[in-house]
């Protein structure tokens, strides 16, 4: 969602509550938020492009809903604001499950690995950890900038790059956050990297309870 259309998304949200419907019409929006009616039309438009809001015209106004993305960046955004506020750190709650396989291979490239040994100081283990978590905390968790991984390309292949976040797992052992540009998971998987096996060295097994706190 753009920074400029925050506010109006909010302010359609308290109207329509979270799961609700509202009748709104753009010269009530542009009294209460000081755009004209042509910058609300758009920045309707706008939102609803980005699958923030469902909207439907009818002689009475423009009936609006929160979409689900509209949902999630909105959690995402209260968490990320929480945080802020109660100057805790980051922090995401999951459990572990298989990967796909992909962990192993990836973290065995040599490009890969000298990144992280550039970035993070250590040798990868050759394979991640995956985690199940929800994709509204996973937001929160990642709205921090990344440290990015650099994409490359090799023997006419190309591989995406890697956003990176440091972290403690089970206050315990540091690791490393990673969510590939290029991967198969859904959003609500997210997978560690450490110098060694986090499943041995935690006596992790599906379904074991593992917290990540963001450095």
């Amino acid at each position: 969602m753009k920074d400029t259309n925050i506010g109006l998304a909010l302010l359609l949200a308290r109207r329509a509550g979270i799961h609700g419907k509202e009748l709104v019409s753009t010269s009530e929006l542009a009294r209460l938020t000081g755009f004209s009616q042509q910058s609300i039309s758009r920045k309707l438009r706008e939102l609803e492009r980005e699958g923030i809001i469902s909207r439907r015209a009818s002689t009475s106004g423009i009936e609006v809903a929160l979409a689900g993305r509209g949902r999630k960046e909105l959690e995402s955004l209260h968490m990320e604001l929480g945080e802020l506020f109660s100057g805790k750190k980051g922090s995401l709650k999951g459990k572990a499950i298989d990967g796909l396989g992909e962990g192993t291979y990836y973290t065995s490239i040599p490009e890969y690995r000298k990144e992280f040994k550039e970035l993070f100081g250590f040798d990868v283990f050759p394979g991640t950890l995956n985690l199940e978590v929800s994709p509204e905390y996973r937001a929160a968790f990642t709205a921090k900038a990344p440290i990015k991984v650099r994409g490359f390309t090799a023997k006419e292949r190309t591989f995406g790059g890697i956003d990176c976040w440091p972290c403690r797992v089970n206050g315990k052992v540091d690791a490393v956050a990673i969510l590939p540009h290029r991967t198969n998971h859904p959003d609500n998987i997210i997978e560690l990297i450490a110098p060694f096996s986090l499943r041995k060295k935690l006596g992790l097994k599906n379904g074991s309870a593992v917290e990540l706190v963001r450095e």
